[in-house]
């Protein structure tokens, strides 16, 4: 396989500092001819039950083009990943995911203060504190997965992340670290049960503190499982929306006017940029419930989609999860069972996101081909490429 140019490197390393380059991602599109025939077919057959489900909406008009553009950025990263080839090829996340690490730190030094270490949980101008700790859980994996990044950046990372999970306090994210490194140790990585001892640091310290007089509620939330932060009510109302529309759903980034607890809250911007002194401006306001979530992988297709298009979604998933089996690739299970535990009370494969839900369905593209289900594009790539390591940027 022709190694990627090192243009792509620094590209895949300023991705999560600044999102909107992932729309690039279409550029995927043109390695769908690559896949194989059963694998086109299922793929064409998401993007029509899709498009299907679109037209029995509220608003069709609106809904067919935003389900078309969903589906073919959804297959685009496929693509791309089907371009990379290889998980190691994704180590250049790291550095941009250390940049997310030092932005939130320094972010919520200013803004929180002392609250950090009381009850206030960890801020980014344009992250959340679930992205956070999700990006947390990804920068160990790779931290761990990639052993071909400089060593300095590896325990760097693994630091700087390992601070980020327990000040952002996200239970949904510990969840996913676990999961996605077991499954990755059974797919042959042992190194990542580094992440799992990672993980049980975490735990240890939240235990520590919560029998101590001094209470860091970041922390401790993280073992508090009966609070399920509003989630029962946001559950309620996706629910509402399916049996309103049971065969197309509300429509897709419609859903907000059902998440009734959510969306009564009016049009706010995320908690770091707030602390920050910005508010939500006037022209975003029509649009305040296009980014909530039913924080659930389910919920939300029968909520957005209805059956039909929960169906296509159940395809998509189905032939993910086939072909990240059949790969065994570490790095990749460890992305895509990680995720998919995390769907159980989050929203984490669902684009456009900041970076992470894009980076899931790129490692599908890379487990697609390295399970044979894709052929390799030797021929994507110029014939005079710089030769320099991908994974040193």
């Amino acid at each position: 396989m022709l190694p990627v140019p090192r243009w792509l490197a620094y590209y895949l390393a300023l991705v999560p500092v600044f999102p909107p380059l992932y729309l690039a991602g279409f550029y995927g599109l043109r390695f769908f001819r690559n896949l194989k025939p059963a694998v086109r077919n299922a793929l064409i057959l998401f993007v029509g039950l899709e498009l299907l489900a679109a037209l029995l909406t509220p608003r069709p008009l609106l809904s067919l083009p935003l389900a078309l553009l969903r589906g073919l950025f959804v297959l685009g990263l496929i693509g791309v990943g089907v371009w990379l080839g290889r998980s190691e090829r994704l180590g250049p996340l790291l550095y941009g995911y250390l940049a997310v690490y030092l932005v939130a730190l320094f972010t919520s030094g200013i803004t929180l203060g002392e609250r950090l270490f009381h009850w206030a949980r960890l801020v980014h101008p344009y992250y959340t504190t679930v992205s956070l700790g999700l990006s947390a859980a990804l920068g160990l994996w790779l931290a761990v997965g990639v052993p071909g990044l400089p060593r300095w950046v590896r325990i760097l990372g693994g630091l700087l992340a390992l601070v980020v999970l327990l000040f952002a306090g996200s239970r949904g994210a510990l969840l996913a670290l676990f999961v996605g490194a077991m499954a990755a140790a059974i797919f042959g990585g042992a190194r990542f049960l580094r992440a799992v001892g990672v993980g049980g640091v975490a735990l240890g310290i939240a235990l520590l503190l919560a029998e101590s007089e001094r209470k860091v509620g970041a922390i401790t939330r993280l073992l508090n499982l009966k609070n399920l932060s509003g989630r029962d009510k946001v559950w309620e109302g996706a629910v509402e929306a399916f049996r309103a529309h049971p065969l197309g759903g509300s429509g897709p980034y419609q859903l907000g006017p059902y998440l009734d607890h959510l969306y009564r809250a009016g049009c706010h911007l995320w908690v770091g940029a707030e602390r920050l002194g910005l508010k939500c401006p006037t022209w975003l306001e029509p649009f305040a419930g296009a980014w909530l979530i039913a924080h659930n992988v389910l919920l939300h297709a029968l909520g957005e989609t209805g059956v039909i298009g929960t169906l296509g979604w159940a395809v998509l998933y189905l032939l993910s999860g086939y072909a990240v089996l059949r790969a065994r690739e570490p790095l990749v299970a460890a992305i895509f069972f990680g995720f998919m535990a995390m769907g159980l009370v989050d929203n984490p494969t669902l684009v456009p996101s900041l970076s992470l839900a894009e980076v899931f369905w790129v490692a599908v593209g890379i487990a697609v081909v390295r399970s044979g289900l894709a052929v390799a594009p030797e021929q994507a790539l110029p014939r005079k490429v710089d030769q320099a390591r991908l994974e040193a940027p």
